[in-house]
């Protein structure tokens, strides 16, 4: 729903949609195609959060990380994805999370890439930005 949001904002710039199971990938090339359009372009990827993404090669990462693996609800997928994608940004590059407030992500963002400002918020989520220097 994020990335199917956002690419109306920016119709020239290439959009691709990366989850590591096939029924996510295959429910996000439902939803874009359903609410933008079969000639809306995009690409839907099976793949490990960033790791098959050139380094310094893409402007903006929109994100809304898992916080449950099976039983346990932990942050470290999250992790992994954010260093990912300050990997894969350019310089000036931005990455946004939307995540459950209770999480804390912005302490996770500001130690990966130094900064982290509060986009929008309610009591139980939140959208978060942080910039690649």
């Amino acid at each position: 729903v994020v990335g199917t949001s956002a690419a109306p904002a920016t119709p020239d710039a290439p959009v691709t949609f990366i989850d590591v199971s096939s029924r996510a990938v295959a429910s996000a090339a439902a939803t874009f195609r359903a609410n933008l359009g079969t000639d809306a372009v995009a690409d839907f990827l099976v793949g490990d959060g960033m790791a098959d993404v050139p380094p310094g090669s893409v402007d903006l990462v929109l994100n809304n990380p898992p916080f449950h693996s099976h039983q346990a609800t932990t942050d470290a997928t999250a992790r992994t994805m954010f260093h990912g994608a300050r990997t894969a940004l350019r310089q000036g590059g931005e990455l946004w999370v939307v995540g459950n407030r209770h999480l804390g992500y912005h302490t996770q963002l500001r130690r990966t890439f130094g900064n982290c400002t509060t986009v929008a918020g309610d009591p139980k989520f939140v959208v978060l930005r942080a910039v690649k220097r």
